[in-house]
């Protein structure tokens, strides 16, 4: 017996076929359009890619670009930046001025409180009084030759 020869893959992916649109009671064609699956799949892909580029520069192009995670313009950022300084200012206001309310409280009790202010160690002012004072080569140099003008 002969068998039939088996179609490949991608013949059978041209092979065409009849895609109706009928009315079932009266039998009537309303549409009808002959297709292969290879034209079916590159439509599909085509209508992939069209959606796709439309929803692109939908959202490039539009303000539903401020909707998406992580996209602020530079002026978002910039005014970003500025009330984070100034939040950060006003804390550090802030936290000075307990600082101060704290140490008229303490006095007003009558406790006796630390100095808010680190004291200074006197060998450190003496060691660093006596780098100012130390001249480098070049400034005496250049001293030298101020001085000779």
């Amino acid at each position: 017996m002969n068998e039939p020869k088996k179609d490949g893959w991608w013949k059978r992916m041209w092979y065409k076929y009849r895609l109706t649109l009928e009315n079932e009671d009266t039998m009537q064609t309303y549409w009808h359009l002959r297709v292969s699956k290879l034209h079916a799949a590159l439509l599909a892909l085509l209508f992939f890619l069209v959606a796709l580029a439309l929803c692109s520069v939908l959202i490039l192009y539009t303000p539903l670009r401020n909707v998406l995670p992580g996209a602020v313009t530079d002026d978002e950022r910039q005014y970003l930046l500025d009330e984070t300084m100034r939040l950060d200012s006003l804390q550090r206001a802030l936290d000075r001025q307990s600082q101060y309310v704290e140490g008229i409280r303490i006095a007003l009790s009558g406790k006796d409180h630390k100095d808010s202010t680190p004291p200074l160690d006197s060998m450190k002012i003496l060691e660093h009084e006596k780098l100012i004072e130390q001249k480098t080569p070049r400034l005496q140099e250049f001293e030298q030759q101020h001085e000779a003008k």
